[in-house]
């Protein structure tokens, strides 16, 4: 068994039937390295993926910030920090035109009111803002699944930002907070400083009220000092009274005695009197006439002279003794009232001097009482005003206070007594991100369906043509143009390939439940694609016989890492980028997403025309490949590897 087993192989001895072996060897490590290599890291490639960002928030002036607050372009900034993908700015239009046509596989939208909703936060009413996810279906499957995935960090990346531009408010309105309670502190400590001054006020007014209650004291003894003097005033002049009443008819008797004896007195000087007139008149006119009758009589002269000196003298002693009588007359009527009375007048007046002198002690000390009362009083009203001042002061501080802490207390964001638990999910998640998808699959066998279809009909091709042959070598012999012994050879492939096409779209529509958005697109693509990958198996197996299957089969594998069926083409590495748009299973895959979930129309046709215009020209190469095998050879009559 082994000897033959060997020798089978040893017949492989030419360098192609090598080459052929040794493809067979390479074979699994070509499809899975090629399939692993497309897949190994698909998320490595994200920053190549384009995603539209529509910025159309209005900024919002908030209350104690300068600067309006951008949190729009806040979050822009945030996102385009860390580019897990192609963060690609523009406005709403361009975003769906490349959404349409896969240059964005996803946008987001920041609506107008982003900022409003945030800074809502200082209301009575915070609301959560919203950015719009927008994905379509079209652009793959997989997208979709993707796009969750990018939501839970894009999630993170807009929240990060709207914290910011929450925070932005929030510690704006923290800092005027701040300020409010540093104004606070202050009308505090003012209030303090009053109440210091109002306590120590308060002291003073205790003391002086303590002294002036001490000068009452001293007042109301000196009024009782007084009352005593005054009484004792009266115990003693009623006692005088009434000795004095008693007192006065003795007094008038001796007063009639007294003028009796004035009046003799009297009439004694003035007889006394007159007759001193009397002879110093006589003299006097004697003299007069005796100078008359001698004139040169000097001696006479001066004797007429001093009689006239002595006559005037006279005069004014009488009127001295007029006077004198009277005077005499009036102290002799005292003298004698008096004279009785003297002793006891005399002690009387002692004792009511010392009464008098007692009454004048206690008014000092009602004065000094009352001028003590007065200081007093000038303490009690000093600390009054002090406490005034002080009061005032408080007053001034406990405004600036309220006023202060209103501020402040405004300044404070509602945080939602009513709902505490809305309200602290709501600033713990301050947006919520919305995803709006078109033309999506609604289960994952449906989005993945355009390329598996691919697959089986790409499949088809290779393995139709290892059952039946792909020209008729009698046509070859025969006379029959290369078109007819060609289309002879891949017409029945072909429509068995397309039948069976149509067998899958009908098991997988009934069997699986796939609701086609439109089933003549899908079953018109599926026949479509169905002839492309037959005619192009056709014409390399007609052309190269079993290595054309071997290259049909390698074609395949690029065609199913290339294609871009799970992951986005921009995920691919390099080299399969750049085969992408080079192969038809590209446009079988994306026409039967839109076929299928929906989609552009003019990429629809577009992947018609390209797919149809890939299989006429694997028909022409097939056509091309009959005529140049009736180009008989050695070869041809003995192929190096079995048909």
């Amino acid at each position: 068994m082994i000897r033959l087993a060997l020798s089978e192989l040893r017949r492989y001895r030419l360098p192609v039937q090598r080459i052929a072996l040794a493809f067979l060897v390479l074979l699994p490590s070509l499809y899975g390295g090629l399939y692993l290599w497309s897949n190994w890291d698909p998320y490595g490639n994200l920053g190549d993926i384009k995603v539209a960002v529509v910025n159309e928030d209005e900024a919002v002036q908030v209350e104690g910030q300068d600067a309006p607050v951008r949190a729009g372009d806040q979050v822009v900034d945030e996102l385009e920090a860390d580019p897990i993908v192609d963060w690609t700015p523009t406005d709403a239009d361009d975003a769906a035109t490349g959404l349409a046509d896969g240059t964005y596989l996803m946008s987001i939208t920041i609506p107008a009111d982003f900022t409003a909703r945030l800074a809502s936060v200082q209301n009575d009413d915070p609301q959560t803002a919203e950015i719009v996810l927008h994905r379509d279906g079209a652009n793959g499957f997989i997208v979709g699944v993707a796009a969750r995935g990018l939501s839970i960090e894009l999630q993170e990346k807009i929240n990060a930002a709207a914290t910011a531009a929450y925070f932005t408010v929030v510690f704006q309105q923290l800092g005027e907070l701040r300020s409010g309670l540093a104004t606070a502190a202050d009308g505090a400590h003012q209030l303090e400083d009053g109440l210091s001054t109002a306590h120590d006020g308060a002291g003073t007014l205790a003391d002086g009220l303590g002294t002036a209650r001490s000068g009452v004291t001293q007042l109301t003894d000196g009024a009782n000092q007084v009352a005593d003097g005054n009484r004792q005033i009266a115990d003693l002049v009623d006692p005088i009274a009434d000795e004095l009443i008693p007192a006065i008819p003795p007094v008038a008797d001796a007063a009639a005695n007294l003028t009796s004896a004035t009046a003799q007195l009297t009439s004694v000087v003035a007889d006394a009197q007159d007759g001193i007139a009397t002879r110093t008149g006589s003299v006097l006119d004697q003299l007069n006439a005796l100078v008359a009758a001698n004139p040169g009589d000097q001696a006479l002269v001066a004797a007429r002279d001093a009689a006239a000196l002595a006559n005037e003298r006279a005069g004014q002693i009488t009127e001295v003794t007029t006077g004198v009588n009277a005077a005499a007359q009036d102290i002799a009527s005292r003298a004698a009232a008096v004279d009785a009375q003297v002793p006891a007048i005399q002690q009387q007046l002692r004792q009511g001097r010392s009464d008098i002198d007692r009454l004048a002690s206690g008014s000092r000390q009602v004065a000094d009482g009352l001028t003590e009362l007065g200081t007093g009083l000038d303490t009690a009203v000093s600390g009054a005003q002090q406490l005034n001042d002080g009061t005032g002061q408080l007053l001034t501080g406990a405004t600036t206070l309220a006023d202060g802490l209103d501020s402040a207390v405004n300044q404070i964001p509602d945080l939602g007594q009513d709902d505490p638990e809305g309200t602290a999910d709501q600033v713990a998640n301050p947006t919520t991100i919305r995803t709006e998808a078109e033309n999506d699959a609604e289960f994952y066998g449906e989005g993945l369906a355009p390329f598996f279809f691919g697959i089986a009909l790409c499949v088809f091709g290779v393995a139709g043509f290892t059952v039946l042959r792909p020209i008729n070598p009698r046509g070859l012999a025969s006379r029959a143009r290369p078109i007819t012994v060609a289309l002879a050879g891949f017409l029945p492939v072909a429509v068995i390939g397309v039948a069976g096409g149509w067998v899958l779209t009908g098991i997988v529509g009934v069997g699986l439940g796939l609701d086609a958005r439109s089933w003549p697109a899908t079953l018109g693509l599926v026949t479509v694609g169905s002839l492309a990958f037959t005619a192009i198996a056709h014409a390399l197996r007609t052309a190269f016989g079993v290595v054309g299957s071997a290259v049909a089969l390698v074609l395949l594998m690029v065609q199913l890492t290339s294609c871009a069926g799970i992951y986005p083409v921009q995920t691919l590495p390099a080299p399969f980028q750049a085969v992408h748009p080079l192969l038809p299973m590209t446009y079988v895959v994306d026409g039967l997403r839109i076929a299928m979930t929906g989609g552009p129309g003019d990429r629809l046709l577009r992947d018609f025309l390209v797919v149809g215009g890939i299989g006429l020209l694997g028909v022409a190469a097939g056509i091309a490949a009959a005529a140049w095998r009736r180009r008989w050879a050695l070869a041809q009559l003995k192929p190096v590897l079995g048909e």
